[in-house]
């Protein structure tokens, strides 16, 4: 299916909403749609603090872009997002979602993510660039998906290339679910798309890992260079973080690995590692010393990551192996006839799950959760064969009699 679709009325003269009003005034013209359309652009590739640098939403009527560098008070977001009985159209969306529930308090109550729909038809290019072509005839540029979105002011490229995404969304949408309701897998999508939904809903913020400082090449140091390696990892963060600057952006990893193992004790010295950032060390030398010192003073313990044995209730026994095997061969059959990824239908890590748990009924795979309700409904009847199965009765050893 390919329809006619013209971005440019939505695009060529791009509006920004920099004030709550404006946002206020949007949504009210949006409270009868059907669908929404969000893409948003984040300056993570430059920035230490990933956030939301810039929301385009389109409707059907109308597109904008919403500046939140501009606007404090999101409670006309916020406010519409809980009321408002429309769908939600993203592409990848667990990113989207989660950030927008993260930075800004709007979380999204029903969405569609126009990948997961492009996955469960059977496609193999995923891209929102390839569904343009694939549905509306043209391609995307993505020349500024790497630009840094947190500059201002927006160009009239970074406006339209921005705007376009979000523009596309709806009419990609249309030409999806009209395959969906064809296959009748749009259900299939729904409960998809209401767990995205839900798991952004209870994001929590990951602790910080301690053993961060442990990058490429750190394994091949000395543990006095380990040493050193994560008190500078440690500076670096902390001017990072200072800046909001990316920390690769300040001095590189390679840099980082170049100092902790030939240990210069000067600036100049310094300026002989190549891969060194001359303008961070103009600007931060001495502290970078002072790191070093610290690091060869620092006690030689907690600089590896400590082993973690695979906890015995997640080993498979081998006949649970053999069992895991059966469901993979099911698995992979059924997703053959249904032109999908085997992974889509039940991933691996379900299907370890379920040899190990081993439920008998479709009410007990419905009451584990370990798979989705629709990949219960096609998976349950190959695989309760499977699950029924009773585990072999251990032999009794015969014992061996001594020798005289």
């Amino acid at each position: 299916m390919k329809i006619e679709f013209d971005p440019h009325p939505f695009i060529d003269n791009p509006r920004v909403i920099e004030t709550t009003e404006e946002m206020d005034n949007f949504f009210s013209r949006c409270a009868t749609e059907d669908v929404i359309a969000v893409d948003i652009e984040s300056a993570g590739f430059y920035r230490y603090y990933g956030r939301v640098n810039l929301i385009q939403i389109a409707s059907r009527k109308e597109a904008a872009i919403i500046d939140p560098q501009k606007i404090e008070d999101f409670s006309a977001f916020q406010n519409f997002a809980n009321a408002s009985s429309c769908l939600w159209l993203f592409h990848g969306g667990d990113y989207d979602i989660s950030m927008l529930a993260k930075d800004l308090g709007i979380y999204i109550p029903r969405m569609f993510d126009t990948r997961k729909a492009a996955e469960i038809t059977g496609m193999t290019e995923l891209g929102l660039r390839a569904l343009t072509e694939k549905y509306l005839g043209f391609t995307l540029d993505k020349r500024l998906q790497r630009c840094d979105w947190s500059k201002r002011p927006l160009t009239r490229a970074m406006k339209e290339y921005g705007l376009l995404d979000a523009v596309c969304l709806i009419p990609v949408y249309d030409c999806l679910k009209s395959e969906l309701e064809t296959l009748n897998r749009m259900d299939w999508v729904m409960e998809e798309c209401d767990y995205i939904a839900r798991h952004a809903k209870e994001f929590q913020e990951q602790e910080a890992d301690p053993y961060a400082f442990r990058i490429k090449g750190a394994s091949k140091l000395s543990l006095r260079s380990q040493a050193i390696l994560k008190e500078i990892w440690s500076l670096r963060e902390k001017i990072a973080a200072k800046l909001d600057r990316a920390p690769f952006m300040l001095l590189s990893n390679q840099a980082l690995i170049e100092i902790a193992r030939q240990v210069p004790r000067t600036v100049s010295g310094m300026l002989v590692i190549k891969s060194v950032n001359r303008d961070f060390l103009n600007r931060y030398g001495s502290e970078l010393q002072v790191a070093i010192k610290a690091g060869m003073k620092a006690p030689l313990t907690d600089l590896e990551r400590p082993f973690k044995p695979k906890e015995k209730e997640f080993l498979l026994t081998a006949w649970e192996g053999e069992l895991a095997k059966s469901l993979r061969e099911i698995r992979d059959s059924i997703a053959e006839k249904l032109n999908i990824p085997p992974a889509v239908l039940a991933p691996m890590h379900s299907i370890y799950d379920l040899a190990k748990i081993r439920p008998n009924t479709v009410g007990l795979l419905l009451q584990s959760e370990i798979l989705h309700e629709w990949q219960t409904q096609i998976l349950a009847e190959g695989f309760l064969d499977i699950l029924r199965q009773e585990p072999p009765k251990t032999a009794k050893s015969k014992r061996r009699r001594r020798k005289r």
